[in-house]
């Protein structure tokens, strides 16, 4: 076997590993925090109620919504050139490199 093929079934293996943990994870958060709701919820507001018994979100801290006025208060110009300057960053190494790379 050559060194590229091994790589490839390592990788492989990483992969199949990743999707056992990630299922296990979520089997354990049931049992953690209960089974789905039996219903689907009508409304946001009864969904966003079941997520916060759930303790899969909560309430955003000062800080959250201090940031979230700041953007609300920019004019659509200002948010729409800071989303054009967000989608041009690009960082060196990628971050698929990044993230490869802690894998190993």
């Amino acid at each position: 076997m050559t060194t590229l093929e091994l790589e490839m079934e390592v990788a492989e293996l990483k992969t199949r590993l990743h999707r056992v943990e990630r299922a296990l994870r979520k089997q354990t958060n049931f049992a953690r925090h209960g089974s789905p709701p039996q219903y689907l919820p009508m409304n946001n507001e009864d969904l966003l109620a079941w997520m916060r018994e759930q303790g899969l979100v909560s309430d955003p801290i000062p800080d959250d919504v201090r940031l979230a006025v700041q953007w609300d208060d920019l004019s659509d110009e200002e948010k729409d050139a800071h989303v054009r300057f967000m989608h041009g960053l690009a960082l060196d190494p990628p971050l698929s490199e990044i993230i490869i790379e802690q894998r190993r």
